[in-house]
């Protein structure tokens, strides 16, 4: 009978573990919070710990949970309040509605709006469109005046679109702006701190600076109550006013769920020379991936195998951004540090997860990544992972369809010669702690010659 009731208790606790780590709560849009990074090592990389230890990287990978939950409470305030103050601002623009969540997802009552593929003089460019109004043109006039009159909505091609430009400067640039000095005075009445807020398209971020008072002989004992509470100094938040678009399927744990795709603004100043070949670089949005994106993540980190790609890009982003500190000491850093950034490192990871789910170290996850940069400087080209992706067909049905998104296309010639010079000097930095014999596999691959992207050399693999 005694045995009975074990068998009992284990079942119960294995189905407890079970229900936490694939219930769909806890995946994409159900789950709602901040997540700590991954790093995760297995037992064969202390080695590695060791060699990263060494580097002034090493320490930036360890984010002690008080120093997080101290920065993740104070940009929770900021954003509370910054929604909060939001609202009421928000009513002077009819049907403007907004909801936070990781980007500031949006969507406007009352206007039926269509995502339409941009194609100018004939040429078309995946993953940006323009958003067509398709509301009777007698609705907009009576209902929306002040978008009108503020040249958010416009005429084009005889139909009603929304202006991306005007949205973002006008519009949340402005409201934003009015809810600064609010967000200010809220926080500043728990700890001293200024805002700072800068336009980055489709970004508008804000910086978060800790000030210390003029309060003559207290002056001491602020500097050393706010070090003693482990309040970062600086925390940068890029807020990207996001529109819902729709709401795609994507594959959760045990059946498919809901995934929202996005709209962010890409508008373009007519005074740039690329602005040139597009018809209205004002109007242009690009089609974001950001909800699949967080989505695979989540799906991502039940996987041991994948949390350790996730630990490699994390090494690799800590080493460049490092380098780029460089900078305010005088030096010059690496033409590889400045142009690799944050996301061609979460795409290269995401192909590493794609083809490489059996990884059983970093040490191997950081070869197998290393060889999908080299393989990508050396082709000049990186699929965007959610664009035109065949081999998500059955993951994200959506994201298989168009065509598919050189993330590099822009680079100039001369920038890749730079790049794959200093490739050398970051392998040099991580010798040891990388698998040289995944990091060859990846540059071993036989090619079809009909093949012209790294895409389509992974599938010929899979």
């Amino acid at each position: 009978m005694e045995t009975i009731w074990w068998i009992v208790i284990i079942f119960f606790i294995a189905a407890i573990y079970l229900w936490w780590k694939f219930y769909p709560q806890n995946v994409g849009i159900n789950l709602n919070k901040w997540q700590f990074p991954v790093k995760e090592f297995s037992k064969t990389d202390e080695d590695l710990q060791k060699r990263l230890q060494l580097l002034e990287c090493g320490g930036d990978l360890d984010i002690p949970a008080k120093d997080w939950n101290t920065t993740i409470s104070v940009v929770d305030e900021v954003l509370e309040t910054l929604l909060q103050a939001m609202r009421p601002e928000a009513q002077e623009y009819e049907g403007l509605t907004n909801e936070f969540d990781v980007l500031l997802e949006y969507h406007i009552e009352g206007l039926s709006i269509e995502a339409k593929p941009l194609i100018d003089f004939g040429i078309s460019y995946p993953g940006l469109g323009k958003m067509k109004i398709l509301t009777a043109r007698d609705q907009v006039n009576k209902h929306f005046k002040t978008w009108l009159a503020k040249g958010v909505i416009v005429m084009h091609n005889s139909s009603y679109y929304l202006n991306a430009r005007i949205l973002h400067q006008s519009v949340f640039e402005s409201i934003i702006d009015k809810c600064r000095g609010k967000i200010t005075n809220t926080v500043k009445q728990n700890l001293p701190f200024t805002l700072t807020r800068s336009m980055n398209p489709p970004s508008i971020n804000i910086r978060i600076e800790r000030q210390v008072m003029e309060i003559g002989r207290w002056r001491r004992f602020v500097h050393w109550v706010l070090r003693k509470a482990n309040i970062p100094k600086v925390i940068d938040i890029d807020i990207v006013p996001a529109m819902i678009i729709g709401m795609e399927k994507a594959k959760g744990p045990w059946k498919f769920m809901k995934c929202p795709s996005y709209a962010v603004v890409k508008w373009m100043d007519e005074r740039q020379q690329a602005a040139s070949i597009f018809d209205a670089p004002a109007m242009i949005w690009r089609f974001c991936t950001s909800g699949y994106e967080k989505h695979y993540m989540d799906l991502a980190r039940k996987h041991k195998g994948k949390r350790y790609i996730m630990t490699a890009c994390r090494i690799i982003k800590m080493l460049i951004n490092n380098e780029k500190e460089k900078r305010r000491s005088g030096y010059q850093p690496m033409p590889i540090s400045l142009f690799l950034r944050s996301y061609y490192l979460k795409n290269i990871a995401f192909y590493c997860m794609l083809v490489r789910e059996s990884i059983e170290s970093v040490h191997k996850a950081l070869g197998y990544f290393l060889g999908f940069l080299k393989l990508s400087l050396e082709e000049e080209n990186l699929p965007q992972f959610f664009t035109g992706n065949k081999n998500l067909k059955e993951e994200f049905p959506a994201c298989a369809q168009g065509g598919q998104i050189n993330l590099f296309k822009d680079v100039p010639q001369g920038t890749f010669i730079q790049v794959r010079s200093n490739f050398g000097t970051i392998l040099s930095q991580l010798n040891g702690m990388y698998d040289k014999e995944a990091f060859k596999s990846v540059t071993r691959w036989e090619f079809q010659k009909s093949v012209e992207t790294i895409q389509n050399q992974l599938c010929s693999i899979l």
